[in-house]
């Protein structure tokens, strides 16, 4: 061979860098490495020995064994040491090649490998993100957590949103509706498209109606209502929680708005209840008259969700028995009584008025 018989002639040089070469083509890894690192000792110094190294540091890479090709590259006479930088640029690429083949397990060492090596490294928030996003697919929240929260410290990355996203996500699971409010107030702030903002914010409804946060649940359901191309399904949500939370402050008028909304439509189950709560509303404001007709309007229209139409009888009972119309009140809790069948609370409602007004025969 022509190496063998003119070591030292510039086309043997070349030769036995091809030789390395088609060996890495054919991912003969071992053997390819074997002929790179000959040539590098054979010829040192040479452009064919700067070849070699770079194609020998690919495939170092490529097999993500980057500290031995550290510790090769160190022992080169006069090749010195790699700076800080490029070793950490050169562990942080052959962990990342590793997740990009698919195979997961041995990028996640890898990643925690690169961490553990350079905590504060270039590339320590893009670590940080795969070991988060791959602890979050396999439902590993708790470590997820730990990589993701770290990402969000970097509001300006490029994954800061998807973290975010993903943390709000696993605090609400975990039911830290505390957390996941604050992190749904962040992620509605950095919304680049109308519906990501919605989304947001019904992240920050969810999580202060959980966390029974009237304030910040009020100011949620507004956010939300103020957007454009609701579905109907998040405007009567926002519309009832919004309404509730009303009720809690004492806003009566602000509460009827809202619940005048949802009863338009007593087939949803938010409007089943709301046209309830309007009727005790008006009840509990000494406005009999229209709580009455509210509630026989209900009657009339009717609703698929049975309970909260018992709730109304009873509250007519109530209605009629302030009006001293005892015996319509009767009437209505006996109807009741008879064709409701449910085992919930409405049977122990009817018994007490049917009880109070048998007393006062």
């Amino acid at each position: 061979m022509l190496v063998q018989r003119y070591p030292d002639s510039p086309l043997s040089r070349k030769a036995a860098n091809e030789i390395g070469l088609l060996y890495y083509q054919n991912d003969r890894y071992d053997e390819a490495i074997s002929a790179y690192k000959k040539v590098i000792s054979s010829y040192p110094g040479s452009e064919e020995a700067r070849l070699a190294q770079r194609d020998l540091k690919s495939i170092y890479i490529d097999l993500n064994k980057v500290d031995e090709y550290m510790t090769f590259a160190s022992s080169i006479p006069g090749g010195g040491h790699l700076d800080i930088n490029e070793r950490d640029s050169l562990t942080y690429v052959a962990a990342e090649r590793v997740y990009l083949r698919g195979n997961k397990q041995e990028a996640r060492n890898s990643f925690i490998h690169y961490l553990q090596s350079f905590p504060q490294g270039a590339f320590s928030v893009d670590a940080h993100y795969y070991l988060g996003t791959m602890d979050y697919a396999n439902q590993n929240y708790a470590d997820a957590a730990v990589h993701l929260d770290k990402v969000m410290e970097y509001p300006t990355s490029k994954y800061a949103g998807e973290a975010m996203s993903l943390c709000a996500d696993m605090a609400y699971r975990q039911k830290d509706y505390a957390k996941a409010q604050q992190i749904y107030k962040r992620l509605a702030d950095i919304a680049e498209t109308p519906q990501g903002r919605i989304n947001a914010l019904t992240g920050v409804l969810r999580s202060a109606w959980n966390a029974a946060d009237a304030t910040e649940t009020i100011s949620a359901a507004s956010a939300i209502l103020a957007q454009n191309k609701l579905t109907p399904e998040l405007s009567n949500e926002a519309h009832f929680y919004r309404a509730k939370c009303l009720l809690q402050e004492k806003k009566w008028d602000d509460a009827a708005k809202d619940l005048h909304v949802l009863a338009k439509d007593t087939r949803t189950a938010y409007g089943a209840e709301a046209k309830y709560l309007l009727a005790q509303l008006y009840f509990d404001l000494n406005e009999t008259t229209k709580a009455e007709k509210e509630v026989l309007d209900y009657i009339e229209v009717s609703t698929p969700h049975a309970y909260w139409l018992a709730r109304s009888f009873v509250l007519l009972s109530d209605v009629y028995m302030k009006l001293g119309r005892n015996i319509d009140a009767k009437q209505y809790l006996l109807s009741l009584k008879q064709n409701y069948q449910a085992d919930d609370d409405i049977a122990n409602m009817i018994e007490t008025r049917l009880n109070k007004l048998n007393k006062g025969k």
